[in-house]
């Protein structure tokens, strides 16, 4: 009777076995855990979450605005150092107006990243 006690109870809590069977292709299976292991939550859990109407939080999505954030941050740092070396050396090797028009391209980038993260940022907390 000691040992009936200590031994474990399968099937007992909030989730308590309840299988829901569905029949999948081998693709769709691949497809369905490459899309858990993006979003970085089990198979289960992503299946479970979408069934029930939530939209689990994505991580690329994170990663891809930290990467477009340094991205913006390199095209403002090399925009400085052409204005550095137009304040410094000007007209050496290059055309000043070819430097402005390469600042101008730059400075340009770096406002379209700007609007780009914003939509990021909006797309994320919807």
């Amino acid at each position: 009777m000691v040992a009936s006690m200590t031994k474990r109870q399968k099937n007992v809590g909030p989730r308590s076995g309840q299988r829901i069977p569905v029949k999948v292709t081998s693709e769709e299976k691949e497809r369905i855990e490459r899309t858990a292991r993006q979003v970085r939550l089990p198979a289960s859990r992503f299946l479970r979450e979408l069934g029930l109407g939530y939209n689990p939080p994505s991580k690329v999505d994170l990663e891809s605005l930290y990467w477009l954030g340094r991205l913006r941050g390199d095209l403002g740092r090399l925009g400085g150092l052409l204005k550095l070396w137009l304040v410094e050396a000007p007209g050496q090797a290059i055309s000043e107006t070819e430097i402005k028009i390469a600042l101008n391209t730059i400075m340009e980038k770096q406002a379209e990243l700007s609007e780009l993260i914003v939509s990021f940022e909006v797309a994320i907390r919807q």
